[in-house]
């Protein structure tokens, strides 16, 4: 992917202009937005592979918005002024805990950790708009859907393979659990899991074969102990 959506939900002007600035050195190739709050952030109903999130925005909490958050996002990062709150920040799809005492250099490497973790492109994959590059954990599913393959970045990202097989998608994304005959899931996506769906963090759902059932859900229960 030549450029992905990222944003910054801060309610200061000035912590919003350098964030800006920082990020967009880390991350070149990516399209910043910037909120004011996270009830802004929610009815934009925009998703974003990256969040910056302050933990106080004005009257609203960071971490309690959390959860809604991360139904439009694949990650996110907080940077903050709160570092006494660190502990409760940590959850599935957080990728990183930086502090606004840190020095312009210490926010830039912080970031540049979350970006080669997350988001370097290691891969590459034929689709119908070209040849798009791309780091694995982005990927949230693969789904056929008659002859048609597609890979799922979020809602909003969404690319037909050319000239694939469900087979080999699982051999060279082998971190991505088999559900059914048609569809391989990134498991760090779900939110919630029963024997008969899961629910991904954007609100996509997915439904296990029975006889997958149960291995899915070994496996997913193997990931979050």
């Amino acid at each position: 992917m030549k450029q992905y959506p990222i944003c910054i939900i801060d309610d200061s002007e000035e912590d919003q202009k350098r964030l800006l600035n920082i990020a967009g050195k880390v991350f070149p190739e990516a399209v910043c937005s910037v909120f004011s709050s996270c009830s802004e952030f929610l009815a934009s109903s925009s998703y974003y592979l990256l969040v910056l999130l302050d933990i106080q925005v004005a009257e609203e909490d960071g971490i309690r918005c959390s959860q809604k958050i991360s139904m439009h996002a694949s990650f996110i990062a907080y940077v903050t002024s709160y570092n006494e709150r660190v502990m409760d920040a940590f959850a599935p799809k957080v990728a990183g805990f930086l502090t606004k005492s840190m020095t312009d250099e210490e926010l830039s490497a912080g970031l540049q950790k979350i970006r080669n973790r997350y988001f370097v492109p290691s891969m590459q994959i034929r689709t119908r708009t070209g040849v798009i590059s791309f780091h694995p954990s982005m990927v949230q599913y693969i789904s056929k859907r008659g002859r048609t393959i597609y890979i799922s970045f979020g809602k909003e990202m969404e690319y037909q393979l050319v000239a694939e097989t469900i087979q080999h998608c699982q051999e060279i994304l082998p971190d991505l659990c088999r559900i059914n005959q048609s569809e391989l899931v990134n498991l760090d996506y779900v939110r919630s899991i029963t024997p008969e769906e899961l629910e991904l963090y954007d609100g996509t759902r997915l439904f296990p074969s029975r006889r997958e059932r149960r291995h899915v859900q070994e496996v997913f229960l193997r990931r979050i102990q």
